[in-house]
């Protein structure tokens, strides 16, 4: 049954209550049913970021995911083409690839050698073929993919719009950094006992710094210090910028790029959000995001990257420079871990009506209207 958004819930959302507006509905974070809905007309209807280009690199790199149980393949063929391979043999519904990363000529089913092309079609039965089955029927299943400034999407839906034009607001900041030819250097993983949008709104506000980030970044980002910038029709982004007394070092850590002018950098950190479920944070430096490999409605699993550009990786002791911000990237993640962990504690509770969004994260309510326009368009 599709869920319903009471009259007050839906002007809560659209144009607030007594000047205040409201969130998701409390329900919408830990029913079942509701989210059993949410998978097949909201989540499985959109984009979904699952890694970064060099991850598959090269002709034959390949890497797995796992989404609601399915295992897909990732792999990058001999043209230089991404594919998102559902991971079942057609013959007897063995995973072909065991969960992981690797390079590989061709797949081989390990349970009776049927092989397959890079691209997903059967390249051959072992011992003997069966004339009377028609291999290209038989290739693997696959997956909507795209690339879009290094970054790998992929959509359960093959008739879904692409995913570049849905993106023009927030392009020219990608452009401007080159963020395409950053490259992942740090990655921290872990099972999530939280709904999945408590991942994305957490990034997708700095009010939270005055809680859950308290000793380590408020004294050096206000809250205060935040600023919604651009919106698109399934995207947002928002800025924070350092004190005036916060130290050089934290704002920009790796110093200024080659050739960078006085004036030249923008010390403002810049946090964009790819609806539903991408969220990052942003610079001429450095990138970290959010990966979610979707599961149940509390139980999912996660990953916080960081990808650097190529004048960092190339920076003298940049080695040693990348693994202090990896390690402050974890241990953000651990406090993160806990606010998360506690929100989903106390959403279930049967007082709750709905949240109030603060005016320090009023991005969050552009988000809130276009999860809202899902449910009501579907």
């Amino acid at each position: 049954m599709k869920p319903t958004f009471t009259e007050e819930e839906r002007r809560g959302i659209r144009a607030g209550i007594d000047g205040v507006k409201r969130g998701i509905p409390a329900r919408f974070y830990h029913d079942n049913e509701i989210y059993q809905y949410e998978v097949e007309h909201l989540l499985k209807k959109n984009w979904l970021c699952i890694g970064r280009w060099d991850q598959a690199e090269h002709p034959g790199d390949y890497f797995t995911i796992r989404m609601w149980g399915e295992s897909v393949v990732v792999v990058r063929d001999k043209q230089n083409e991404l594919h998102a391979l559902i991971n079942v043999c057609r013959h007897r519904s063995s995973q072909v690839v065991e969960d992981g990363s690797g390079n590989a000529k061709v797949f081989m089913c390990p349970y009776h050698r049927w092989t397959y092309n890079l691209n997903g079609s059967l390249r051959a039965m072992s011992v003997q073929t069966m004339p009377e089955v028609d291999k290209k029927k038989c290739s693997l299943p696959k997956l909507r993919i795209e690339e879009w400034h290094g970054f790998i999407f992929v959509n359960f839906d093959p008739d879904a719009r692409s995913l570049a034009p849905q993106l023009e607001a927030v392009n020219s900041h990608f452009e401007k950094f080159q963020v395409a030819t950053y490259r992942q250097k740090g990655t921290v993983e872990y099972p999530t006992t939280w709904n999945w949008k408590f991942s994305f709104e957490t990034g997708y506000e700095g009010y939270h710094h005055v809680g859950i980030h308290h000793d380590r970044i408020y004294h050096l980002i206000p809250a205060s210090n935040t600023k919604p910038l651009d919106f698109g029709e399934a995207c947002g982004s928002y800025v924070m910028w350092a004190a005036d007394d916060a130290p050089i070092e934290f704002k920009r850590p790796f110093g200024p790029p080659p050739g960078a002018q006085e004036g030249d950098c923008d010390e403002r950190d810049l946090f964009v959000a790819i609806y539903p479920s991408l969220i990052m944070f942003l610079t001429n430096a450095q990138c970290t995001f959010i990966v979610v490999e979707h599961q149940a409605v509390d139980s999912n699993r996660g990953s916080t990257r960081q990808a650097f550009a190529p004048w960092v990786i190339d920076t003298p002791n940049g080695d040693e420079r990348i693994a202090e911000q990896v390690q402050i990237m974890k241990e953000i993640q651990e406090e993160d871990t806990f606010g998360c962990s506690m929100l989903q504690k106390g959403i279930t509770s049967k007082t709750n009506t709905g949240g109030i969004i603060h005016p320090l994260e009023q991005q969050l309510n552009h988000y809130h209207n276009w999860y809202l326009d899902q449910f009501l368009n579907s």
